[in-house]
């Protein structure tokens, strides 16, 4: 086995941008993929191609996790020593207070995380904490102090270096939940800003191996070594590249190139163009890494709200027509085939432990029964079609993926209109606005779901994209982008999360799953297999829960045989 090497550029090129840098906001792939390199959190996962270990929880910030009690619900954590922030001002350490500002910061009321439902389901008295702080008003100022001062019943800093948290149930993947992103700290100077503003955007401060040293949204982003980290407060992380940067604003096809030419070290928002993938895999190029991962990806969200075509997503038909049209195996070539995908017609992935085969709306070989699908048209009351609109990304294999699912519906009787998007406006202006539901500037999107965890993970799909329980007229639906209702739904996967038996919530899981496809609520298409593109001296890269892997425990081969990418 190679001696792993310090030092040199990494350089990534891509199309576009993260969502947010902030970790109370980042949830889109390319972020999480960076994230880990300036982000901590009490407890994580190390980055292996040994699926069991993936899955694992080992201590981060903390020194171990206490936990649970006897009662199931009270988690005690010791944070380490010599875990410090990289602050404008001068190097300090973290400190429990810290971590509770950084759980209570997940429900400001001018920006809530899109992972705020994990957390409110979870944590004893956050729900009360956020309906306290929303009801300050909207001045930043009051609602800073707010956030300050407001006490949350499960969770308490005891001291400098020791905080509990009592959940509101037993709930067995708890940690798993601390292990998000979203679980990092929030330093005290964050109160002076609302997050996901430009200016806070460009005052993101490092608890990780890395700092953010420049970010030019749509342009570059640079990651240089962090003065507050040690390698002795990190065994996850070995942190052996000096510098990380995203170059972006590239095509598909120059950033193949950059890659494959060595100029640039791997892919960032991208994926190999679909015409080239036969050909890495005919040379068994190593270059590219294949690992299954369970990413429910692309599926098909439909939107409950539109009033478009007289209300028709509305009706359970027209939505059971959708699962009848989609030529799955169509899109299952664009997204590179067999190798790199397996057909889905259920919405938890193999990999799920919740997972039994299931598969309600199947057709021959996944191509889609066009006739159907018209049957079911003219039963619901639209014997001539129908036309809906499909918001989809405009980059990378998304525009090609939307031109066969618009050939497919046509097929079908269903005529959809191409609205195409960048990643932001597909989530910001789009999938996570009430707003442009309600005012049908979509009814149909293309989109994907990366898992937040591995294992017993049917929470991860199913309460993140179809719970409502939360949901008040516009606001608390998160990431159920369909604004999909169902108390039955809502009351099965409440009984699987407040369940300690695995096997029991797992059972839950599944009924949930079969009264949402039975709703018909969206249309599964694939589990797509985590894939990436890296030039041939990149070293050592490890699956770890996000697409490109684990960015701090590779390195680079002869670091000096070229010049790396400066801001």
């Amino acid at each position: 086995m190679e001696n792993p090497r310090y030092g040199g550029t990494l350089t990534m090129v891509g199309a576009g941008d993260v969502d947010f840098l902030d970790p109370a906001l980042a949830y889109h792939t390319v972020t999480r993929g960076i994230i880990r390199a300036y982000t901590r959190q009490l407890v994580t996962y190390r980055s292996s191609l040994d699926r069991a270990a993936v899955a694992m929880i080992v201590p981060d910030l903390a020194t171990a996790a206490d936990g649970p009690d006897a009662d199931g619900r009270r988690y005690r954590f010791t944070l380490k020593d010599d875990v410090c922030w990289d602050a404008p001002t001068r190097i300090r350490p973290i400190t429990a207070h810290d971590v509770v500002r950084g759980i209570k910061r997940l429900a400001h009321p001018l920006a809530p995380s899109p992972g705020l439902p994990y957390f409110l389901s979870s944590i004893e008295g956050l729900s009360e904490f956020r309906d306290r702080v929303a009801a300050v008003g909207d001045d930043p100022a009051t609602i800073a102090d707010a956030l300050e001062t407001t006490g949350v019943a499960g969770l308490r800093a005891e001291d400098e270096r020791t905080v509990t948290f009592t959940t509101i149930r037993p709930i067995p993947d708890f940690l798993n939940i601390l292990a998000l992103p979203f679980a990092t700290p929030a330093p005290v100077e964050y109160l002076r800003g609302v997050p996901g503003t430009a200016a806070q955007e460009q005052r993101v401060i490092s608890c990780g191996p890395y700092r953010v040293a420049g970010y030019h949204p749509g342009e570059t982003i640079a990651l240089t070594r962090s003065a507050a980290w040690t390698p002795g407060s990190d065994d996850i992380r070995a942190a052996y590249v000096d510098e990380i940067v995203v170059r972006q604003g590239l095509d598909e096809d120059k950033c193949f190139a950059l890659v494959m030419s060595g100029e640039a070290d791997m892919l960032w928002d991208i994926q190999p163009p679909t015409d080239r993938l036969q050909g890495l895999f005919a040379t068994g190029d190593p270059r590219l890494e294949v690992f299954p991962a369970g990413l429910f990806s692309p599926y098909l969200v439909i939107n409950m709200w539109s009033a478009n075509a007289g209300g028709a997503l509305a009706r359970p038909k027209v939505r059971q027509a959708l699962q009848f049209a989609v030529d799955k195996a169509e899109v299952s070539r664009v997204w590179g085939g067999p190798r790199l995908n397996d057909i889905a017609d259920q919405l938890l992935p193999p990999l799920c432990t919740a997972h039994r085969p299931f598969a309600p709306y199947a057709t021959g070989g996944g191509r889609g029964d066009p006739e159907r699908a018209r049957l079911l048209l003219g039963e619901a009351g639209y014997p001539e079609g129908l036309t809906l609109k499909l918001v989809f990304r405009d980059r990378d294999i998304h525009p090609e993926t939307a031109e066969v699912v618009r050939e497919a519906l046509a097929r079908a009787g269903i005529t959809a209109e191409l609205v195409p998007a960048s990643i932001g406006e597909l989530f910001g202006s789009y999938l996570a606005s009430p707003r442009a539901a309600r005012e049908g500037r979509w009814d149909i999107a293309l989109t994907g779901w990366e898992p937040d965890w591995h294992g017993h993970n049917g929470r991860v799909y199913l309460q993140a994209l179809f719970d409502s329980s939360a949901a008040s007229g516009d606001e608390g639906w998160g990431t159920n982008f369909g604004h999909y209702r169902s108390a039955r739904t809502d009351q099965l996967i409440a009984g699987a999360l407040s369940s300690s038996d695995q096997d029991l919530a797992d059972e839950l899981f599944r009924s949930a799953e079969a009264e949402i496809m039975q709703d018909a609520a969206v249309v599964p298409i694939l589990f797509a297999h985590q894939y990436w593109l890296h030039a041939s001296r990149v070293r050592g890269w490890l699956p770890y829960p996000v697409l490109n892997g684990d960015l701090t425990n590779l390195w680079l081969d002869g670091t000096d045989d070229r010049e790396g990418y400066h801001l």
